[in-house]
């Protein structure tokens, strides 16, 4: 059995969440053209490919609540078995209707690996919890950027069964490894008191609900509307498509050196900077797009975004994960992500065809004002926020090291 108190065990848990995401990382550019090869056509292969994001919003919530109940360890064990079994299905999937089945029970048993691993996190890191979460997201956006290039190297000349399989086998390894780490839930909650709990915080874990939410929905402009934007200035649908990878692979890249720093900074200066400066950021990098969606304005757009999500990530992370019902807290997080892409890509969508090229941007960078206006007005309770989960810890090794 693993022991928490080595420096290697938050790498491990960061491991296994990457594995919980890489999974997704991989499979999500690829879903949709193997349900084509099934025999579906256009409709059925988006509704497949979104299946994803549409059942794991109420599934988060419904597994972070298990997590309480049955604890960490075991829900990372049946997480990672299940997705593993599921994603062999894909595999051996002979119809469109067989894959949309399997892509469903993919997204309950994925999103049990998340939530857990962060609560896991921040149960045996009480003194550094943001230092700890910025090492969990440095681990999970490696794993990320490696992932989205995967399917890109393996399917044009191996087909897209062995890329499942890969997935399959790198989920097993990580069960095997889960059941090696042991549980660190220190009490287990029914779902009623999970609920209670975090309902009775909800006036600091709703700014970071928030925070993470309008971060993502940035995402679902990009995601929903550069590409066609750029198509409407003249460009082709390959070269605008390639230009909005390149914007999110930039942006995720320079996130990836700053998560560790940020999370010690969260210690020194709190929560409602932290967010602050990671939503103004955001809002800074939707203004340049108005200017100009053209190189160099986007790089420096993807740049601002890249910043702003080592800030939002890590303070609304560390936030969501304090309450002692971590689960359920942690999988109202996740719903937050998937929410904000879902309504923004279309919402964008929306906004281009009928208001024009700026429009969508214009939307993005008021969402991120107004939920920087509840950071600050917010800013009171935030503070009780810190003093009740990070300051005392800080506290406590003061006074250890005096003595």
């Amino acid at each position: 059995m693993l022991r928490t108190d080595k420096s290697y065990f938050v790498l491990l848990a960061g491991l296994l969440g990457a594995i919980g995401i890489l999974d997704t990382a991989i499979l999500n550019p690829t879903v949709a053209a193997y349900a084509k090869a099934l025999g579906a056509d256009e409709v059925l292969a988006s509704l497949t490919a979104g299946m994803y994001s549409i059942v794991a919003i109420p599934a988060s919530l419904a597994m972070g609540l298990m997590i309480d109940v049955i604890g960490r360890k075991r829900a990372l064990v049946m997480g990672l078995g299940l997705t593993a079994l599921w994603i062999y299905g894909y595999s051996i999937a002979t119809t469109p209707f067989h894959l949309l089945g399997f892509r469903v029970a993919h997204a309950i048993s994925g999103s049990l690996v998340f939530p857990a691993t962060i609560a896991m996190v921040v149960d045996t890191t009480k003194v550094r919890v943001g230092r700890g979460i910025g090492t969990y997201w440095t681990v999970v956006g490696v794993a990320l950027a490696i992932g989205s290039f995967i399917p890109a190297a393996m399917v044009p000349t191996l087909g897209f069964r062995p890329v499942f399989l890969l997935v399959v086998g790198i989920s097993l390894v990580g069960m095997i490894v889960a059941v090696a780490l042991p549980e660190t839930a220190k009490e287990r909650f029914r779902p009623r008191a999970s609920l209670g709990i975090v309902a009775s915080s909800m006036r600091w874990l709703s700014v970071a609900y928030l925070s993470y939410f309008s971060l993502y929905f940035a995402f679902g402009v990009i995601v929903g509307s550069l590409s066609i934007a750029l198509v409407l200035l003249g460009f082709s649908e390959e070269v605008a498509s390639a230009a909005v990878g390149i914007y999110i692979g930039l942006a995720i890249t320079i996130s990836l050196p700053l998560f560790y720093g940020v999370g010690r900074m969260l210690h020194r200066v709190g929560t409602v900077k932290v967010l602050g400066l990671g939503l103004g950021l955001t809002a800074l990098s939707q203004l340049v797009l108005m200017i100009s969606l053209l190189p160099p304005y986007a790089y420096v757009s993807a740049g601002l975004l890249g910043v702003a999500i080592a800030f939002v990530f890590v303070a609304s992370t560390s936030l969501a994960a304090m309450p002692k019902a971590r689960g359920a807290s942690v999988g109202l997080h996740q719903t937050a992500n998937i929410t904000g892409v879902a309504v923004g890509a279309p919402v964008s969508g929306l906004l281009l065809k009928y208001l024009g090229l700026l429009a969508p941007f214009v939307a993005a960078m008021a969402v991120q004002a107004i939920v920087l206006t509840i950071v600050v007005f917010s800013s009171q309770v935030m503070r009780s926020a810190d003093e009740k989960g990070l300051r005392p810890q800080q506290e406590t090794r003061r006074t250890a090291a005096e003595e």
